[in-house]
């Protein structure tokens, strides 16, 4: 049996991730899908980026909800309906032509969204000792990577040939995952059995807990500056360095790459190097971003732009990272998918934000993306700023 466990556990991992990553490669693809779509629907930035606002809004309307599910019928089911409703909206979005329809499509994908993190990150606290989960949390997170990869490359390919195959292709892959799910996960009533091994705890205790608000706000304006950044870059690269979606999509592919090693190489650093302090890591970590996107806006060289953006990408992604893991260790397990889905309302609502002022500032400014930039990397210093508010002392239990 001490033998089975572990190769439940993989195959478990192996499930998550690779629903994770076509997470991500939806988020990621939709900033490469945008440029034929603004020029099929005669789009501006400003309707673009409420387009890809949209997803935003159910995301964050749905992430408490998720979360309390999780908690209470077991995270198996959510994340089945979960995937389902994506795999649904993502088919649906290829069929549809005007830029309404496309919104509430866009809409309902970020309704089925919102359950994956909070339902896994349920997983990883009751499958996984103390000491595994911010590695195993970590991991998962690391496809953000992979589904950049596949978004600037599988992705990228579908839609130079028509952007609409490039989501039937990804809802194939949907039901892939779905399948996944139902035949790695554990049964319900032995995942919420496990859950409940450290005892009832209120659901008041999640508001009462002050670290739960204060990372939603860091959260909030960190994700203004990495969704912003993801939103905007294609679009950058073709209209200031007359770039084809080919090219950008080779850069995009090795900035994914980066994600992914920013992502897998935070629980080590702060593991090795920081000894365990994700506060001092995550605020060197944001302060680098903030000025990495701040040097790329005020820069006219191709070659330092390029190397500013993987700067931005590996400190960024490690800063989201650890953010995403940290309610490991100061929350209570028994709470934590109701807590991860109120953190998480604070990366969805940044989400929503992001491409919305974006947008706007780009068309405000006349096609100028620099003050959109720069805006950006001040949003990383106000997250910086709620880093350093987190209360440390507390820990998790189990």
């Amino acid at each position: 049996m001490s033998q089975q466990k572990p190769k439940k556990n993989i195959m478990l991992i192996i499930s998550i991730m690779f629903g994770y990553a076509l997470t991500y490669m939806d988020k990621n693809m939709i900033s490469a899908a945008i440029i034929p779509m603004k020029a099929e629907l005669n789009l501006d930035a400003s309707q673009s980026g409420l387009l890809m606002s949209m997803f935003f809004i159910g995301y964050t309307v749905m992430q408490f909800p998720s979360g309390w599910l999780s908690d209470k019928i077991g995270p198996k089911k959510v994340l089945i309906i979960s995937i389902g409703t994506i795999l649904v909206a993502t088919f649906f979005f290829g069929f549809v032509s005007s830029l309404i329809l496309l919104m509430v499509v866009r809409l309902v994908a970020g309704l089925g969204h919102a359950g994956v993190p909070t339902s896994s990150a349920k997983v990883v606290s009751n499958r996984f000792e103390p000491k595994q989960k911010m590695f195993v949390q970590s991991l998962i997170l690391a496809t953000s990577g992979i589904g950049g990869i596949l978004a600037f490359t599988l992705g990228s390919t579908l839609i130079n040939m028509d952007w609409r195959y490039a989501y039937y292709g990804l809802a194939l892959l949907y039901g892939i995952s779905i399948l996944m799910i139902f035949f790695f996960f554990p049964r319900n009533k032995q995942m919420q059995q496990k859950g409940k091994e450290g005892g009832k705890v209120s659901i008041r205790m999640v508001f009462k807990d002050k670290n739960v608000f204060i990372l939603f706000a860091a959260l909030l304006f960190l994700n203004v500056v990495l969704y912003g950044y993801l939103s905007w870059l294609p679009s950058l690269y073709e209209d200031n360095f007359g770039l084809d979606l080919s090219t950008i999509s080779i850069i995009l592919s090795i900035n994914a790459i980066l994600m992914s090693a920013g992502a897998l190489s935070s629980s080590f650093i702060v593991k090795k190097v920081f000894k365990e302090n994700n506060k001092r890591f995550a605020l060197i970590a944001v302060v680098i971003t903030a000025i990495a996107c701040i040097a790329f806006a005020m820069t006219d060289s191709f070659v330092l732009s390029i190397s500013l953006m993987f700067l931005f990408t590996l400190t960024s992604n490690a800063v989201y990272v650890t953010l995403f893991s940290w309610p490991h260790k100061l929350i209570k397990k028994e709470v934590i998918g109701s807590s991860i889905a109120i953190i998480n309302m604070g990366s969805t609502f940044g989400g929503f934000l992001s491409p919305v002022i974006t947008g706007y500032l780009i068309t405000a400014f006349g096609g100028d993306y620099n003050v959109a930039f720069i805006a950006m990397g001040v949003s990383a210093l106000v997250s910086g700023v709620g880093i350093l508010l987190v209360r440390t002392k507390q820990s998790a239990t189990g």
